[in-house]
């Protein structure tokens, strides 16, 4: 009897412990989608940002002139594959840059200062609905114990250019 429960409780924990190694392995081929919705205006104080309205129908953010941002919460430790723009990119000679930012949680000095992940642009004028992507990511692991990240999203002074959301694959 007493090697029975033995086996039994040997066998509880491997099983424990297989569940929690699985489970602090890597996600992949995920995407966390940041909708218009999900960004604030970051210079509205400055008077940028007025008539940015978020139309639910259409799913993009109209006017949305000036800099905006968004939290990203990531699963720690996974890796950041890509990061897309999507949008309708209607003005030309004008374009919209979105960035993944790390900022570390703490700085021996001061402030810490955001260090880019990864940057993209729209390019072209067009009057669809589309998607500009890179794969170029520096530092690509999640660390959520040193660092906090979001996307900051900078709309040129037109009327022109809308987005619908920021992308980011893991």
């Amino acid at each position: 009897m007493k090697h029975c429960i033995g086996c039994v409780v040997v066998g509880f924990l491997s099983l424990v412990l297989s569940l929690q190694t699985a489970s602090a392995a890597p996600v992949k081929g995920q995407r966390l989608n940041l909708t218009g919705a999900a960004f604030i205006c970051v210079n509205a104080a400055q008077g940028g940002c007025p008539q940015a309205t978020f139309d639910p129908a259409l799913g993009f953010l109209a006017n949305a002139q000036g800099t905006w941002v968004a939290n990203v919460a990531l699963p720690g430790q996974t890796v950041v594959a890509a990061l897309t723009l999507c949008g309708n990119f209607n003005e030309v000679g004008s374009s919209i840059t979105a960035t993944l930012d790390s900022v570390p949680l703490t700085a021996s000095s001061g402030f810490p200062s955001a260090v880019p992940m990864a940057s993209i642009q729209s390019s072209g004028a067009s009057n669809q609905t589309q998607c500009f992507t890179t794969t170029t990511i520096t530092n690509p692991t999640i660390v959520n114990k040193e660092n906090q990240y979001y996307v900051v999203v900078v709309v040129p002074d037109n009327d022109g250019v809308n987005f619908t959301s920021v992308q980011i694959e893991y």
